[in-house]
């Protein structure tokens, strides 16, 4: 590290606290990278615990000329806060982790925009409450603020719609250092209760990946818990049976939240430790259905699934048990009438008695690395296009094979109008700091360290790349844009010069995380 940025350090832990500024290699490697890529790391990592050290380090940053990029939990996986330029403060929300306001008689909730999924329904169960939408499956990590940035997806999805669905207003941090309020907050003297009172401010800070201002805090709207709940699981010969299935079961806003996977990615999931192990599920599953369907699911464990070629998995939630069916045997229906066969429901079950599982997933069962594209399309257009990255890869299996590239797919919908495809990657390479940090040292330990793989990083990364434009042309919208997704070539010119003087009127020094949204 520089003198000058030792001072630096020196004078913001002056500001914000000794204990809230890092400066070792190590963090400032772990800080400036994702999922996605290589580090380039930053010059110091500043971690507030209130909404006034964060208004502070804002203000330093102008003082001195520096860039900042807010960082949720770290689950980017399109380089949403990896600003690839020098003096730059990555912003660790982590510390501002604390719900500040539960509203049982208005039904809202006000957190910090650290804290997590896990910790918003942690709190909010024990109360029968709930956001509409209520968390990623990362959301053991993933932070409130980082989701309603990317405007994540799953818990919830299928009925309310993504993260910024469920959001009635923020407290942002501008590139000035002063702190606008959205929603309900714009009146002096109001409450957040409501997201609409004139133009819809809150809507230009939800999907903005972190490049309009900082989120401090967000209201989201509440929900009673459903008691009904009902599963599904069905398998289907081909892709196209189970797309048209999903389909028709989102346009019947029949289920809160399903996923279907490939015969590739069920493979990977399938080579992990096996269900009677895995105690704490277990334990979830007992805790949630009782004592005999946990021990009916360790019987089974996940051996059915060993020659199921497409599957699709649906959570139904309702206000009865006997509503919970009726819609269970809609979904059940539709997906028999298009050649689908039922088979054990112990994924659904397991994946919603522990919707916030361990991070294991982010890397494959024997030490792979993982990276994930998506996007999102209407159903008319969901076959053509997953048959259109399916022949890139089709195209590609000789050079795939040759550096062990092993593709899979993740599917789902959110609402009733839009079907999501998700292409994901494994293969041999070195892991990152951000593996290393986030992934349990149980399941490091199980597996292989593999070496730097270069070349098959690279064909990666080109596969990525022709995949996204393969969803650019079939009208695909992106999730997460951070710096991977070509948000500025994709949109028409009136929207384009909007959100531009929307930067400049918000950050007009361009300090909030630049080059995110495509904005220098």
């Amino acid at each position: 590290m520089s003198d000058i940025c030792q001072d630096l350090a020196a004078e913001l832990r002056s500001v914000i606290g000794a204990d809230a500024v890092l400066d070792d290699a190590a963090s400032l490697e772990l800080f400036g990278q994702d999922i996605s890529g290589d580090a380039h790391p930053v010059s110091l990592v500043a971690r507030p615990n209130n909404t006034e050290a964060l208004v502070n380090i804002v203000k330093f940053a102008a003082k001195h000329d520096l860039a900042i990029a807010p960082r949720g939990g770290g689950m980017s996986y399109s380089s949403g806060y990896v600003c690839q330029r020098s003096g730059v403060i990555a912003l660790d929300s982590s510390a501002m982790n604390r719900v500040l306001e539960v509203n049982k008689e208005d039904m809202y909730v006000t957190v910090e925009a650290g804290c997590t999924w896990h910790t918003l329904h942690e709190t909010l169960e024990p109360l029968g409450l709930r956001t509409p939408f209520w968390g990623t499956l990362s959301g053991l990590k993933a932070s409130v603020g980082g989701g309603l940035s990317q405007n994540s997806i799953f818990w919830g999805s299928g009925r309310h719609g993504a993260a910024a669905d469920s959001v009635l207003g923020f407290e942002i941090v501008l590139g000035s250092g002063e702190i606008l309020s959205t929603g309900g907050g714009v009146k002096s003297g109001g409450s957040p209760f409501f997201r609409h009172y004139g133009p819809d401010l809150t809507g230009i800070f939800t999907s903005d990946t972190g490049a309009l201002g900082i989120k401090a805090t967000a209201t989201l709207r509440l929900l009673p818990v459903l008691p009904g709940k009902a599963f599904a699981s069905f398998e289907f010969d081909g892709h196209a049976d189970m797309i048209a299935a999903m389909s028709e079961v989102s346009r019947g806003a029949l289920a809160e939240a399903c996923f279907g996977f490939d015969p590739g990615l069920a493979t990977q999931r399938m080579k992990r430790a096996s269900l009677m192990q895995d105690v704490k599920t277990l334990g979830n599953v007992v805790k949630a259905r009782g004592i005999g369907e946990g021990l009916r699911l360790a019987g089974k464990g996940r051996g059915f699934m060993k020659n199921v070629q497409f599957s699709a998995h649906f959570m139904v939630e309702e206000a009865t048990e006997a509503a919970a069916d009726a819609a269970n045997e809609c979904i059940r229906n539709i997906c028999l009438d298009k050649g689908g066969r039922e088979i054990e429901n112990s994924i659904p079950k397991i994946s919603r008695s522990m919707p916030f599982p361990p991070l294991n997933s982010m890397i494959g069962p024997e030490g792979e690395r993982w990276l994930p594209v998506h996007g999102l399309i209407p159903h008319s257009k969901a076959l053509a296009t997953f048959e259109a990255v399916e022949a890139l890869f089709d195209a590609n299996a000789e050079v795939m094979d040759r550096h062990d590239i092993v593709r899979g797919y993740m599917l789902t919908y959110v609402g009733t109008s839009c079907f999501v495809i998700e292409p994901v990657f494994y293969w041999p390479d070195e892991l990152n700091a951000l593996h290393r940090q986030t992934v349990d040292d149980a399941m490091l330990k199980k597996v292989n360290p593999h070496a730097k793989n270069l070349a098959a990083r690279g064909e990666v990364m080109r596969l990525r790349g022709e995949v996204i434009g393969i969803l650019g042309e079939m009208g695909a919208l992106h999730l997460q844009i951070g710096r991977s997704y070509p948000f500025q070539a994709d949109i028409k010119a009136a929207p384009k010069e909007v959100i531009r003087g929307l930067k400049q009127l918000l950050d007009p020094e361009g300090r909030i995380n630049p080059g995110s949204l495509g904005l220098e």
